[in-house]
């Protein structure tokens, strides 16, 4: 008897759910909220409103009975106050910074402009100077000497520390000894002799040659001079825009490797 109780209990004795057609739809639809959820950005740093917010919400709910300090007011409202002046030094610096920034671009563009006219000036200077170096005479580095058709024509040497005696040797283009000379009285330092001042035997025929310098000292071994290329310069020409001077018959120059003109 006890057992069919409590059977009865757990088994109800009839079925009360709904079946067939009087059975209700199984409820459909999305389990969530249709409407998108939201959700407040998260920033790095608090702005002084947030701060200002934060500080009224703290007044609206302190406690009626221990309401705050008039210190600690006071502590939070100069806080408040540091924090607006950061900000607005913090704003300040930016925009000098940006404006020493644009100083800065603008001083470069001006120095690039300053640089390029400078360039052109310096350009058209030059070319001016070459223009009126032709029909000077002008010495360059080198160890050419030319000849002119009546045996006219110089040399540049530099003696250093050395002054006495020279003799000079003269060859042709391809290495051969053609003439020596002697030539008395060399003095030290840079200088320029006249072929006529010079004895050469056999004499110089016109023409180009390469040439050397040896100066004895009274007492001392032949020391070698240093030599420079003298002629006169006969025409002028430009290259990637920079003068080329033609120094006798057939030598090129650039103007800028002249170390001296001669009237």
């Amino acid at each position: 008897m006890i057992s069919s109780v409590r059977t009865s209990m757990y088994s109800p004795m009839f079925d009360t759910a709904p079946t067939g057609n009087d059975a209700p739809d199984p409820v459909t639809g999305p389990a969530e909220p249709s409407t998108p959820r939201t959700s407040t950005p998260l920033t790095d740093s608090m702005g002084k409103d947030d701060f200002m917010k934060l500080l009224v919400a703290q007044l609206k709910n302190q406690d009626p009975l221990n309401p705050m300090d008039g210190k600690d007011m006071a502590a939070q409202l100069a806080q408040f106050s540091s924090v607006e002046q950061m900000m607005q030094l913090n704003t300040t610096v930016s925009a000098q910074s940006d404006a020493q920034n644009k100083m800065v671009t603008a001083l470069e563009d001006l120095k690039n402009a300053q640089g390029t006219q400078g360039d052109n000036l310096a350009s058209l200077i030059e070319g001016q100077m070459a223009v009126s170096t032709v029909g000077k005479i002008g010495v360059t580095t080198g160890d050419t000497v030319f000849v002119d058709r009546d045996g006219g024509g110089a040399i540049t040497i530099d003696t250093g520390l050395t002054a006495g005696n020279g003799e000079v040797t003269v060859k042709d283009s391809k290495g051969n000894v053609v003439s020596t000379g002697s030539v008395t009285d060399v003095k030290a330092g840079l200088q320029s002799i006249d072929l006529r001042d010079i004895s050469f035997n056999p004499p110089l025929k016109n023409g180009s040659y390469s040439y050397s310098v040896n100066v004895t000292a009274e007492g001392k071994d032949p020391a070698a001079a240093k030599t420079y290329t003298t002629g006169r310069i006969t025409g002028l020409r430009y290259e990637n825009g920079s003068p080329v001077l033609l120094v006798g018959d057939k030598l090129s120059v650039p103007f800028s490797q002249l170390i001296q003109i001669r009237g």
